[in-house]
């Protein structure tokens, strides 16, 4: 933490960056106004307090969640947590909710002094001292079992000096050690260092290399991405340790399987049938010519068979006359007629050219429709499914088409239309065979960029490795000559500047010495007067000769906390040596609260402090808290799981104080290991309850809490005239064991009142009120039911509302008097 104070313009200019702006200077709000936490440490989910009252108190057993709320309010406002500091437990762990195991930052929201509402800004220098935690006062009690390190330490954590102390600490006393104050010849060494002439002109030049690489770079980096840096664009292209580059982001592209092309068309699959169809047609047509000539047939083959008779034969194959004796020689009469039908045999060989490709049709027809149908599995199988299409056979035979133009056509409009869907896939793989063209185009010239990125880096690292031997050469030059090198550093130039170094530097330890010197007292100016002051007030209880004549706190660095008692005031102590515990702690509390008022903090937060005090100065402390005038204007939020203990606050503040006062009642879980937080937690001021039950028209519920309304506030009535030495009273009691009756107290304390000369307002008020109080018949079953304190025995006769009306009233009244008193 920073040092704090209350004045900046001693402070020398160089070191007020370091210290801070004046706590005035960075107050960022006025006052606090709402908190939201969760999910954070024990709360599980978003709960949300409105922090805008004067005074906001927090209670409730211990691990229901109190400190979760304070480290949530220390979280949001100085950005930090002194305990996960102190335990070196990681922030964002501590923060964590164990079962969750993540957190979200509290929200803070403050007014601002425009009014505005608006979320807090942490800052550990403007409120670090708006937290006062228990912890932080245990230690300070044990304060006398540390080391006198540790004593100190925890003093200069106290007032905000160890950091700077520490700071201070860290300059060395001088620097002669590491400053060259002797000179050496130089002109010997220049003359040696010709020698290294080419080693010193490389790493001259290197520089002027350097430059040009960079511009190389640079004019590459600019040709792919302009005005992007070389290196950002060789990231991009090659990507870094978590992300690839641009190539190889093509590359996996092109190394992705491209999405087949099946080529089955609509268009194509009609004309394989038309041209099925028209071959069919050319076949029929032959054949019917063929058949009307049938005839000529039986000629052609006959003469055919004789033709085939022909070789070698001698005689008529039909009645065996020789050649030579015959009319006409049949086999010259065969090959004539073959002459003449020659034209029929042109058409049977037409016929089966025909049939032959109206089968090649019909197969090559096939083969598309089951392409086709092969296709459609994979491109749109359900549709294919939902098709119901014939069963194509393996090899085109028979009458296989049938199937598919029955019905005008059914099948095959059903085929075509899955075609369109293969056509559609198609188009798509084409499109990215397209863009995988694109990419290989791209993949090539980025190819060519990393050449040139790999070339320009190659360049680099020969110069640099020429500079490294260059400079290596010289070195070992250094290490031959190094006597003369000392020599050389003697020059008196050297010594010159060396010398204004040391001196410069000599003046500003002195500066930061004497400064860290002064700072305790500019820091603490006027606090021990305030922390002796808060200290006395809560220990107002003890003996006039044991409260503080004297507070000094240390004034240097091993200073010691100094005290004198009202008792002995010339006599000073060691306040760690004299001190008890319970009273080392109430004296470390008062320094943090005087540091809180004198640092201007707009709110105070006591985390279980309360409980960190012995019983004896409780009475002392939270009347300093809320009656005395040192936390006027500021929000204080106290936090304690003594219940009895902030019961007795809410009755002893009084009803119309207690009323503007926002309660948070921490509830144990009920096994779900969440918190619970009760926002509107009962009343715990009797007079207030003893409204709200008049006003619900519960007569008895009203007596019930005006009987300890009645006692709570005359025994206040009571202390306060027994500290103006009108406390002697006399009670009649009806028996030796009996009790005295609140009737009987109240005509006493009346008596008693009457006899103050020149009454004020206050004690005009509450003898109002004790006057309306008695008014009321003491006889009454209203009486009865007040002084015997007893809230379940059965009553003869109802209440008259009219009755418990005046008492309540009287009991109002009687608080309001007490409150224009204190």
């Amino acid at each position: 933490m920073r040092a704090s104070r209350t004045d900046t313009r001693s402070i020398p200019t160089f070191l007020r960056d370091y210290i801070g702006p004046a706590p005035r200077e960075i107050a960022g709000f006025q006052r606090l106004h709402e908190l939201t936490v969760g999910p954070f440490r024990g709360f599980t989910r978003p709960e949300v307090f409105d922090l805008s009252r004067d005074i906001t108190l927090v209670y409730g057993a211990n691990g229901t969640g109190k400190s979760s709320f304070c480290e949530a309010l220390e979280a949001a406002m100085l950005g930090s947590i002194s305990e996960a500091e102190a335990k070196r437990i990681d922030f964002r762990a501590y923060c964590d909710n164990v079962r969750l195991r993540r957190h979200a930052l509290p929200q803070l929201l403050a007014a601002g002094f425009d009014g505005n509402v608006r979320p807090v800004s942490p800052s550990e220098d403007a409120y670090r001292f708006c937290f006062i935690e228990k912890n932080r006062l245990e230690d300070f009690g044990r304060i006398a079992a540390r080391t006198p390190a540790g004593q100190r330490q925890l003093i200069a954590t106290l007032f905000g000096l160890d950091q700077f102390g520490e700071f201070v600490r860290g300059f060395n006393l001088s620097l002669d050690d590491d400053l060259n104050l002797t000179g050496h010849r130089a002109a010997e060494l220049a003359r040696r260092r010709n020698v290294l002439a080419a080693a010193e002109q490389t790493v001259r030049a290197y520089p002027a290399i350097l430059a040009d690489a960079d511009a190389a770079e640079t004019a590459l980096a600019n040709r792919v991405q302009p005005n992007v840096p070389f290196q950002a664009v060789c990231d991009w292209l090659l990507g870094t340790g978590q992300e690839s580059g641009r190539l190889q982001a093509v590359q996996a592209q092109l190394i992705a399987v491209p999405p087949p092309i099946y080529g089955w068309t609509r268009a194509g699959l009609v004309e394989q049938r038309g041209q099925a169809y028209a071959a069919f047609e050319r076949y029929r047509a032959t054949q019917a010519e063929l058949a009307g000539r049938v005839s000529d047939l039986s000629f052609s083959r006959l003469y055919e068979a004789l033709v085939n008779l022909a070789d070698g034969a001698t005689a008529c194959p039909a009645c065996g006359t020789d050649l030579q004796h015959v009319a006409q020689n049949p086999f010259e009469r065969a090959r004539e007629g073959l002459g003449q039908l020659q034209e029929l045999g042109d058409l049977q060989r037409q016929l089966i050219a025909h049939q032959q490709a109206m089968e090649e049709a019909l197969r090559q027809l096939l083969a598309g429709m089951q392409g086709v149908v092969r296709a459609s599995a994979f491109v749109c199988p359900d549709r294919l499914h939902a098709a119901r299409l014939p069963v194509l056979p393996g090899v085109s035979a028979g009458a296989w088409l049938d199937p598919w133009v029955a019905n005008a056509d059914q099948a095959w409009h059903a085929l075509l239309a899955l075609v369109d869907q293969i056509e559609a896939s198609d188009a798509q793989a084409m499109t990215m065979q397209a863009q995988r063209d694109a990419l290989a185009r791209e993949q090539a010239t980025l190819d060519g960029i990393r050449i040139e990125i790999e070339r320009l880096r190659a360049v680099r690292d020969r110069n640099q490795q020429a500079v490294e031997q260059a400079r290596a050469a010289i070195a070992q030059f250094e290490q031959a000559n190094q006597r003369l090198i000392e020599e050389v550093a003697a020059e008196a130039a050297v010594v010159r500047q060396h010398q204004v170094i040391r001196a410069a530097y000599d003046e500003y330890i002195n500066v930061l010495r004497q400064y860290l010197a002064q700072l305790p007292s500019t820091l603490l100016a006027g606090l021990g007067d305030m922390a002796r002051d808060l200290y006395n007030a809560f220990n107002r209880d003890d003996v006039a000769t044991d409260r503080l004549h004297l507070l000094r706190l240390p004034l240097a660095e091993n200073g010691k906390i100094e005290i004198a008692f009202a008792g002995a005031p010339a006599q000073r102590f060691d306040a760690l040596m004299i001190l008890s515990e319970g009273h080392i702690k109430c004296l470390g509390l008062a320094i943090l609260l005087a540091k809180n008022i004198s640092q201007g903090c707009p709110v105070v937060v006591f985390d279980d402090v309360v409980n960190a005090i012995d019983d004896d100065h409780r009475n002392g402390i939270w009347r300093t808290f809320f009656e005395d005038h040192w936390l006027t204007g500021k929000q204080v939020i106290l936090t304690s799981h003594a219940e009895e203990f902030l019961q007795r606050i809410q009755q002893e503040l009084g009803a119309a104080r207690v009323g503007g006062i926002k309660r948070f009642k921490f509830l144990p879980h009920l096994g779900e290991h969440e918190l619970r937080v009760d926002a509107d937690p009962p009343m715990k001021n009797y007079v207030l309850a003893a409204q709200n039950a008049l006003a619900d028209d519960d007569k008895r519920d009203a007596l019930r809490q005006a009987r300890p309304a009645i006692e709570s506030l005359t025994d206040r009535l009571w202390r306060w005239m027994d500290r103006r030495g009108l406390g002697a009273i006399d009670l009649t009691l009806t028996g030796p064991r009996a009790k005295w009756e609140l009737n009987n107290k109240c005509v006493r304390i009346r008596a008693a009142l009457r006899r103050i000369d020149n009454a004020s307002a206050g004690i005009q008020q509450a003898l109002a009120a004790l006057d309306a109080l008695l008014g009321v018949q003491g006889g009454a079953i209203e009486w009865r039911y007040l002084n015997a304190g007893t809230h379940d025995a059965e009553q003869d006769h109802e209440f008259d509302r009219a009755t418990v009306q005046t008492i309540v009233g009287a009991v109002t009244a009687l608080d309001a008097g007490l409150a224009a008193l204190a």
